[in-house]
């Protein structure tokens, strides 16, 4: 498996694929979605941000984040600004918005192994995995930004 949808997008984690049913994987998609909103999330304070610096700053195709920005705008996830100095901007506080609800609004049902398939001898780690993932999936996109920002800063720090 070289990592590649049919339609060429990388998936980030894939832990198994069986009789082609889709198992757990993270596509380019919610990465790109994500990815996007926490620059939004950064740049909160500096007003709206255009879709090509966003694309330019992490290497993102700027016709698919376009798509992908317009699904997280119908979901209220951010606003569009039209004009010179338009752009986009988060529609709410980063504290309100869950790494599950962008990945769901951007992936579907985001689970490990698919509920129906949970059953045997390993549902018991199918069902510790998953309880792991949702724990991440929980967290804030606020809490992703701050544990972005003080990671950057642990970076630069010089003696």
């Amino acid at each position: 498996m070289n990592g590649l949808t049919s339609r060429g997008h990388r998936h980030i984690l894939i832990l198994t694929k069986e009789l082609g049913k889709r198992m757990f994987s993270l596509s380019a998609k919610g990465v790109y979605g994500l990815t996007a909103l926490i620059e939004l999330g950064l740049q909160r304070n500096n007003g709206s941000i255009q879709i090509r610096d966003i694309a330019q700053r992490h290497g993102i195709p700027q016709h698919y984040l376009e798509q992908i920005l317009v699904v997280l705008k119908k979901a209220g996830f951010v606003e569009s600004f039209r004009g010179a100095q338009g752009g986009y901007a988060l529609a709410k506080d980063p504290d309100s918005i869950s790494v599950r609800d962008v990945l769901s609004r951007l992936e579907g049902r985001v689970e490990v192994v698919a509920e129906s398939r949970r059953d045997g001898v390993l549902r018991f780690f199918w069902d510790d995995l998953q309880a792991v993932v949702d724990r991440s999936l929980d967290r804030s996109l606020g809490d992703l930004i701050r544990d972005k920002v003080h990671r950057d800063q642990l970076t630069d720090y010089v003696i």
